[in-house]
């Protein structure tokens, strides 16, 4: 398997001419042969053609008996030749029905399978933008996963105590209705007992240079860490032209140093969201009121073995953790087959997700904040309805600074994490609402 990159960017010129692609880094998800065409000038919508592309799809039943796979998450930005700038950066592009790729009910992107000449309707009148514009138009597409409605073990063990409204105070418990909340939470507060997606892996430090690389300038500046230690290697070079200022030196590493409204901001713009915890849990154990497992891959406890492995020393198989690497490693590096591993031995969980425990803590929402969390519109302005720092969000499943106790998929030592600034040893990872 190649290394990933989760963004891959295509664009297109104006809404009459041809597409042509733009040079950049693919993973092993590819956008290609994006085209423009079929213009409605009465209905303000253009048809967007594209092919898209991944290795070793995948899907399966859980102990529910409930049906996961992976799919692609796109999305489309667009900028107006002439009206926009460095100091507007790109916009998002409103999608409607009439293709062969059905949108999210908001718009804001859709959920595809492998396929070529696959077509979205961009609506761009809903967008302000004129049918004689010239404009360019990117699709961006990163691998999710489908995780499906059921029932699962959630505090296993009851490790993860009481605090911060816990579900279940304490207790090991099973979730098994949408309506099985933390206290006081909001009618459909993501429980992880209804269908979501994942993100399959975390963001990427090639992936975070390419949001940078389309916001304003101003925008970028205040997103950006800028600092090379423990392995971030996103650069930024002022001489360079707009969108090729921020450059990650290793595109399919992890991206650390995310602080909490750094990681807001990337769901946002992404039309996405962060995970809650009871998410995490489902998505890390699995479906099923029998499954107990203590980490993402089984009941095993990780190897600390290690080898050499991109100019660091890394433990060998599971998780990146232990202390050794100083540093993240490529997100699913243990799925890379770069050495022979056991299905266990790749860390992913049972949904095929990876790195959900180790290489670095991951923001999301605890359950003490009770309000529902909205999906993103786009930008990186996040919705109201996301916490602050100081109150209802935190960080779950271990980095590369570690031991085996914080891989544990219920451990919740930091569950109430209220760092407002960038560390280390903290990224992101995006998520959801099912249609």
């Amino acid at each position: 398997m190649k290394r990933f990159k989760l963004f891959t960017i295509i664009l297109a010129a104006a809404l009459f001419a041809v597409c042509y692609p733009l040079s950049a880094v693919a993973n092993n998800i590819a956008v290609s042969n994006a085209v423009l065409q079929n213009q409605s000038v009465e209905n303000s919508t253009v048809e967007v053609s594209f092919d898209v592309t991944w290795q070793n799809p995948f899907s399966g039943t859980d102990a529910n008996d409930a049906a996961f796979y992976d799919k692609a998450w796109i999305c489309v930005k667009y900028w107006v030749v002439g009206t926009d700038s460095e100091t507007t950066g790109w916009h998002h592009a409103t999608l409607a029905s009439g293709g062969t790729v059905i949108p999210t009910s908001d718009g804001k992107g859709a959920f595809v399978n492998i396929g070529a000449s696959q077509t979205v309707h961009w609506y761009y009148g809903a967008d302000g933008v004129s049918g004689a514009a010239d404009v360019r138009v990117r699709v961006l597409a990163t691998e999710v996963v489908y995780i499906p409605e059921g029932a699962f073990v959630y505090n296993a063990g009851g490790i993860g105590g009481s605090t911060l409204n816990n579900y279940g105070a304490g207790s090991q418990t099973n979730v098994t209705a949408v309506t099985d909340l933390p206290t006081g939470c909001a009618a459909s507060w993501p429980n992880g007992y209804s269908a979501f997606y994942i993100a399959k892996y975390e963001t990427s430090q090639g992936q975070y240079a390419d949001f940078l690389n389309m916001l304003s300038a101003a925008q970028a500046t205040a997103r950006f860490a800028n600092t090379s230690d423990y392995r971030n290697t996103i650069t930024y070079t002022s001489g360079n032209a707009y969108g090729a200022r921020y450059t990650a030196g290793s595109v399919n590493r992890g991206c650390n140093y995310i602080s909490w409204d750094d990681a807001k901001a990337y769901a946002s713009w992404c039309a996405t969201r962060p995970l809650t915890e009871m998410e995490f849990e489902k998505a890390a154990r699995g479906g099923g009121t029998a499954n107990t497992n203590l980490y993402p891959w089984g009941a095993t406890a990780p190897s600390t073995t290690t080898y050499t492995f991109d100019g660091a020393t890394f433990t060998q198989y599971y998780a990146c953790f232990n202390y050794v690497s100083a540093g993240p490693n490529d997100v699913g590096h243990y799925l890379s087959g770069d050495i022979e591993r056991t299905n266990a031995q790749t860390g992913a969980s049972i949904y095929g997700v990876a790195d959900l425990a180790g290489n670095f803590w991951e923001h999301l929402i605890n359950c003490e904040h009770a309000t529902l969390p909205l999906n993103g519109d786009g930008s990186v302005t996040a919705p109201v309805s996301w916490p602050n720092a100081d109150a209802g969000k935190g960080i779950r499943g271990g980095g590369w600074n570690v031991g085996w106790p914080d891989l544990r998929v219920s451990d919740r030592h930091h569950a109430g994490h209220a760092g407002a600034g960038r560390d280390h040893n903290v990224g992101a990872r995006v998520a959801r609402t099912s249609p």
